[in-house]
């Protein structure tokens, strides 16, 4: 039994992958077959998990054992629902107005903790250690206080940028590009990890012991695709004769 729902699982997995890559050729019913049921299920999974990880834990419990001051910020949850009500949306405003307060309060130390002292302490720290540092690690060091101090001269527009102070911003400027170019490699190598990954379900999914079922859809779907687009174009040529 065991067996069958894993080949029933297999047979799934590559067709919601291939009727996404569908969308590739054209829009089409299978990939919103896929984008849909995609959309039903994270939204029924982060429905799942609200309840289980934020309604019972911490409004329903709490309630039960006594624990009343939870109900307040419970009503200014749901006051956000109130937007969808035309009438009475004004109330969401009551609880936008406490999320972004609250939320504000704690971003911004976080902040400033992790993106501003935290950095400042990463470009200092390593001359503390000079003598017990190797001239790669020193020249390393200085390349990177040499490249802060550079941006930050860069995004510094109290004074016009000219002479000394124009080409120190110019070279944060190579500095950011390399950066962003770094930071976009990172995020473009990270989307293909995962069509890495689906790539290879399908070439699992290809095997006998899952009845060859990546060749059978896809060439299921490319037979649609060739009786589609030839019905499509025989009604519009009759179509155009007719009139």
């Amino acid at each position: 039994m065991s067996e069958t729902w894993l080949i029933i699982g297999g047979w799934v997995s590559a067709g919601l992958t291939i009727f996404l890559f569908s969308f590739l050729y054209k829009d089409n019913p299978f990939f919103k077959i896929a984008e849909h049921l995609y959309l039903g299920a994270g939204m029924g999974w982060l429905f799942q998990v609200s309840v289980t990880n934020v309604w019972l834990p911490k409004i329903w419990e709490p309630v039960m054992n006594g624990e009343l001051l939870v109900i307040i910020p419970s009503i200014l949850g749901i006051s956000l629902l109130t937007q969808f009500i035309p009438r009475i949306s004004w109330i969401s405003r009551y609880g936008f107005t406490f999320m972004m307060g609250y939320g504000s309060g704690l971003a911004i130390p976080a902040g400033l903790s992790t993106d501003f002292l935290s950095q400042i302490g990463g470009t200092i720290k390593p001359f503390s250690m000079l003598a017990s540092m190797t001239p790669f690690n020193i020249f390393g060091s200085l390349l990177v206080a040499g490249g802060t101090i550079c941006v930050l001269f860069y995004f510094f527009f109290s004074v016009e940028h000219k002479g000394h102070l124009q080409k120190i911003s110019n070279v944060g400027i190579y500095f950011l590009m390399i950066y962003f170019g770094a930071a976009f490699g990172n995020t473009v190598m990270a989307r293909f990890s995962l069509l890495y990954g689906r790539f290879d379900d399908l070439y699992t999914y290809s095997a006998v012991k899952y009845f060859y079922a990546t060749q059978v859809i896809l060439v299921a779907m490319v037979v649609y695709f060739i009786l589609h687009s030839f019905f499509t174009k025989n009604k519009k040529d009759v179509s155009e004769e007719a009139a």
